[in-house]
């Protein structure tokens, strides 16, 4: 069985995710029932975990976040906040939420700013990068922070918290604008890491892209009959996955596979 043959390169893959990766989950349906599909990847390495959770339970079973000494990069997820590796939030989210609010409500000029403001960044950053240097100069860096907090300033002005109303009880339900602007005000640093950490991308399109083929798979063939065949799967589509984005022939791996000499995976340049 090739799930059982390529346990050995599934756990180098899982090992080497130390240092800077994408997190992200989907559903999925097994026996009729959902279950959930992880995922946590890099541009050149991918890892899928199948679960019946969606959130923290599942992720403590995989058991790779609590030793993470390196970035996760994730669409604001609470259930990764809890763990003490360094953070950085998905701008593309980010992006579609201000488009929401600037197209719903025209007296909200602020979201255009913060769009435009956030488009200007990620541009600069992949200019220095392009140069291969190693920063953003401190100037530059300072200035758009400055202007990062004076456009959320504006926006709190416009977007007050709604109050506690007399012999109410529990949390005052919040307008979408409001909970964004607490959410990039209260977590900036995690919003703008990538301004400031060049392993950290604007996006997390990566951990995304890496759960389209399960996606399509779920289209086509409706759902798994039992566990160990969506287990399975998340093991083979972690190596497979993995070799393409190392350039390899998957057809000539899988074969090695069942001659039994599964290839193992270039895991020592893993960003």
């Amino acid at each position: 069985m090739a799930a059982t043959r390529l346990e050995a390169p599934v756990n180098a893959i899982r090992r080497a995710l130390v240092v800077a990766a994408h997190a992200d989950e989907t559903g999925r349906r097994v026996n009729g029932n959902l279950y959930w599909l992880h995922v946590l990847s890099t541009d050149r390495l991918t890892a899928c975990f199948p679960h019946p959770e969606c959130g923290a339970e599942a992720l403590d079973a995989f058991g790779l976040l609590a030793p993470f000494a390196g970035v996760l990069v994730h669409d604001h997820w609470s259930a990764c906040q809890r763990y003490s590796c360094w953070q950085a939030f998905c701008n593309a989210h980010h992006l579609r939420e201000l488009t929401a609010i600037a197209e719903r409500s025209p007296n909200q000029p602020w979201a255009t700013d913060m769009i435009a403001l956030l488009c200007q960044t990620n541009a600069l950053v992949g200019e220095n990068q392009d140069q291969d240097l190693k920063a953003l100069p401190t100037g530059d860096i300072q200035r758009l922070r400055t202007r990062y907090d004076t456009i959320l300033t504006e926006a709190e002005v416009g977007n007050p918290p709604r109050p506690h109303r007399p012999g109410t009880r529990g949390r005052v339900k919040q307008s979408p604008a409001c909970h964004l602007i607490r959410r990039l005000r209260e977590h900036c640093n995690e919003v703008l890491r990538f301004l400031t950490d060049r392993r950290v991308p604007f996006d997390n399109n990566q951990a995304e892209r890496d759960l389209q083929m399960p996606k399509l798979k779920q289209k086509v063939s409706g759902c798994f009959r039992s566990e160990t065949g969506g287990d399975a799967f998340a093991i083979i589509r972690s190596c497979l996955s993995t070799r393409r984005k190392q350039s390899d022939d998957l057809f000539n791996s899988l074969v090695l596979t069942f001659q039994g000499q599964h290839p193992m995976p270039q895991v020592g340049v893993a960003e």
